[in-house]
C-alpha cells in the first residue's frame, strides 16, 4: 500500500470532488460515517462519548462523529478549542447541523469534572496539516486528554504528531490513543520508534478517495502486505528440482557461537534453497551436521572461525554473519568476499560491525547485495545518530548510493531499494525481540535469492514471511516464550497463509 504525505492526500481530496464528483462536505461525511462505525464497532458496549473537535476538517469530522453518535442514542459530549467562527467551511457546515440536529449534546468549554466512567475520547482536535507544535489552550486540551483513564480513538492521526517530520515537541503535546483511524492511506509517521507510544493500533478506512490519483501519485514509501506477499509468491514447477533453487552459502560461526549457524541454515532450508551449505571454523562442523543434516559443511582451516573464502563455484546466494566474530583473519576474508562473489551478499551481524569499520569496502559490494542492521549497527555504520525520520533518510541515501538494499530492523522493518523506495513490513510482534530472530531472518532471505527471488524481493518477502512465522508461533507460544527456533518451525505455516495468486 502506498503512503502518501500531506500534500498528497489533500490533492487526493481535491481530485475526488472535482472527478467523482462530490461536494467537500458530502466527502466528510462519508469519512464520518467510516470513523462512526469504525468506533462503534471497537466499542460496542460503551455508551458515554467525549469529542475533542478543533475548528479545522478534523474538527469538522469529529463534530459528524458526534451527531452520528447522539442519534445512535449514546451519550455525547463535545468540546470546541479554538475559536468556532474562525472555523473552516465545513467545520461551521457540521456545527450547525449539530447544534439544529443534536441539541441535546452537551458542549463543553473544558474537561474538569468530566466522567471516566465507560468513557471513550474521539480525538479531532488535528489533522494531517499540523505543522507547528500545539500550544495555549490547544496544548492544554492535549494534556487533559492524557491524563484521562478512557479509551482514546484518533481520527486521521494522533493531534499533535507531525505527518511528515519528525514531532519535535514534548511528549505531553501528543494525544496518547489506544486506535487511530486513518483515512484511505497510512501515514508516514505511524511506522518511526518514536511515535509509538501515541499511535497505538492503526486502522485504515477507505473512503472512497479516487484510485487513479493514488496509483499515479508519487511516493517513496510503501507497506508490504498480505496481498503483495501472495502475489509476490512463487509457484513451483512439478518437474522442477534441488538444482532449480539454488545453492545457498552460508558464512557463520565461531566457537560459543555455532548455534548462529544452526538456526541460519535451518531458515535457509525452510526458505527454498535447493542446496544449503555452511562454511565455518573446524570446531563447528560436528555439531551443524547433528543439527541440520540436510546441511553440508565445509570447514575452514581455522578450527574456532572464519579465514578464508571457499570456491565459490555453481553458488547461486551468500549469506555472511551470524555468530561469525570479529577476529582480524575473518575481516581479511571478508575483504576477499566482497572482491571474489559474482553473486549478491546477504551481510548480516558482525559481517555488517566489520564493515563499520572499513567503509571503503562498501563500494565493491556485488550489485544487489542486502545489509540487514538493527538500529545499533546501523548507527555504527552510517554514523547516523538521530530521529527515525533522519535515520530513514539516511537509509534511503546509502541505498541508493551504494547500490545496496538495506533493511533496517525494528518493529515495523523498514527495507529501502538502490531507486529509493522504502517498503514497510506490517508482520511481527514484541515476543521477536529476543536473540537468534536476525540470524533466522539471514536464512531466510539467502535462501530466498537461492530459490530465485530478486535480491529486493527477496528482502521484502524475507522480512514479511519472518514476522508472520512469529505471529502464527503466538498461537502456541506467549511474548515471552517465543524463540528464533519457533520462528523455523512455523515457516511453513507461514507460507501456506499467504498461499498462492489464484491465476
Amino acid at each position: 500500500m502506498k503512503i502518501l504525505d500531506a500534500q498528497s492526500i489533500r490533492a487526493a481530496d481535491a481530485c475526488t470532488i472535482a472527478h467523482e464528483p462530490i461536494s467537500s462536505i458530502d466527502l466528510m461525511e462519508r469519512a464520518s460515517k467510516a470513523a462512526f462505525e469504525a468506533i462503534t464497532t471497537l466499542y460496542p458496549e460503551k455508551e458515554a462519548f467525549l469529542v475533542l473537535a478543533g475548528t479545522g476538517n478534523n474538527g469538522g469530522d469529529g463534530l459528524a462523529i458526534a451527531r452520528m453518535m447522539a442519534k445512535a442514542g449514546k451519550q455525547v459530549l463535545v468540546r470546541i478549542v479554538g475559536q468556532a467562527e474562525k472555523g473552516s467551511a465545513d467545520f461551521k457546515i457540521n456545527l450547525d447541523r449539530i447544534q439544529q440536529e443534536c441539541p441535546e449534546i452537551e458542549m463543553r468549554s473544558s474537561l474538569d469534572g468530566v466522567s471516566q466512567e465507560n468513557l471513550v475520547v474521539v480525538d479531532a482536535l488535528f489533522g494531517t496539516g499540523l505543522s507547528r507544535k500545539p500550544e495555549g489552550e490547544h496544548a492544554e486540551a492535549i494534556e487533559a486528554v492524557n491524563t484521562l483513564s478512557a479509551e482514546v480513538v484518533s481520527v486521521d492521526i494522533p493531534s499533535g504528531m507531525f505527518c511528515d517530520n519528525p514531532s519535535e515537541q514534548e511528549f505531553e503535546a501528543i494525544v496518547r490513543a489506544n486506535f487511530t483511524l486513518t483515512f484511505q492511506v497510512p501515514k508516514l509517521a505511524f511506522y518511526l520508534a518514536e511515535n509509538a507510544p501515541f499511535v497505538g493500533e492503526v486502522i485504515c478506512l477507505d473512503i472512497g478517495l479516487d484510485q487513479t490519483f493514488i496509483q499515479e501519485a508519487e511516493s517513496h514509501f510503501f507497506t508490504f502486505e498480505s496481498d503483495d506477499a501472495t502475489a509476490l509468491r512463487k509457484k513451483r514447477t512439478k518437474f522442477s528440482h534441488k538444482g532449480t533453487y539454488g545453492r545457498a552459502l552460508l558464512i557463520a560461526g565461531s566457537d560459543g557461537m555455532w548455534g548462529a549457524a544452526v538456526m541460519s541454515a535451518k531458515a535457509c532450508l525452510k526458505a527454498g534453497a535447493g542446496l544449503v551449505s555452511v562454511n565455518s571454523g573446524g570446531n563447528g562442523g560436528h555439531i551443524i551436521h547433528c543439527a541440520v543434516p540436510e546441511v553440508m559443511y565445509q570447514a575452514d582451516e581455522c578450527d574456532s572461525h572464519w579465514t578464508q573464502v571457499p570456491a565459490l563455484t555453481g553458488v547461486s546466494a551468500i549469506g555472511i554473519g551470524p555468530g561469525l566474530g570479529q577476529d582480524e583473519q575473518t575481516a581479511r576474508a571478508l575483504k576477499l568476499l566482497i572482491q571474489e562473489s559474482k553473486v549478491p551478499l546477504v551481510i548480516d551481524a558482525d559481517a555488517i560491525n566489520i564493515l563499520a569499520e572499513n567503509r571503503t569496502w562498501l563500494s565493491f559490494l556485488p550489485a544487489g547485495s542486502i545489509l540487514t542492521p538493527h538500529p545499533g549497527e546501523f548507527s555504527r555504520l552510517t554514523g547516523h545518530s538521530g530521529s527515525h525520520f533522519e535515520a530513514l533518510e539516511v537509509q534511503r541515501e546509502w541505498s541508493q548510493k551504494h547500490g545496496v538494499v538495506i533493511l533496517l530492523k525494528g518493529a515495523h522493518t523498514s527495507v529501502s531499494l538502490p531507486s529509493g523506495q522504502v517498503w514497510f513490513n506490517t508482520t511481527g510482534n514484541p515476543g521477536m525481540a529476543t536473540g537468534g530472530m536476525g540470524d533466522v531472518l539471514t536464512g531466510i532471505i539467502t535462501g530466498l535469492i537461492s530459490a530465485g527471488y530478486s535480491p529486493a524481493k527477496a528482502a521484502i518477502f524475507g522480512a514479511y514471511l519472518h514476522g508472520l512465522a512469529g505471529d502464527l508461533a503466538l498461537e502456541n507460544e506467549s511474548f515471552e516464550t517465543l524463540s528464533a527456533t519457533c520462528v523455523i518451525e512455523n515457516l511453513g505455516r507461514a507460507f501456506n497463509a499467504i498461499g498462492y495468486e489464484s491465476n
